[in-house]
């Protein structure tokens, strides 16, 4: 389920790049008004946060909120990263292959920390 939802995600990348590259960049701009353009950005992505965080608390409930919240970072940070990549390396980069992997480290990791909360 979490691959899955990965590589739907890696295939919409690849199918439409434009929307992450060009939300990327607004996002990391600081204007004293914001553009709508970073609004509706961050808005998709604290829904994309949302579901990443529904997902892990649904396959690994022991995990605290600290937890949800650390793990929902790095998973949207290491996206991001990776989908950067792609971008500078081109073909190189098998995004499907790289997301999937993710989401199977990300799994991993949320597994670990569900663990050692638990002692």
């Amino acid at each position: 389920r979490v691959t899955a939802m990965a590589r739907s995600v890696a295939r919409s990348l690849i199918d439409a790049p434009d929307f992450l590259r060009l939300g990327l960049m607004l996002a990391m701009e600081r204007r004293p008004a914001e553009p709508r353009g970073r609004t509706v950005f961050l808005q998709v992505r604290d829904t994309a946060r949302a579901k990443i965080a529904e997902m892990a608390q649904e396959l690994v409930p022991a995990l605290d909120e600290k937890s949800v919240h650390a793990l929902t970072t790095y998973a949207v940070a290491g996206a991001d990263g990776l989908f950067v990549q792609r971008e500078i390396s081109g073909d190189d980069v098998d995004l499907v292959a790289m997301f999937e992997l993710h989401a199977q480290l990300v799994y991993e990791a949320a597994t670990r920390l569900a663990a050692r909360s638990g002692t």
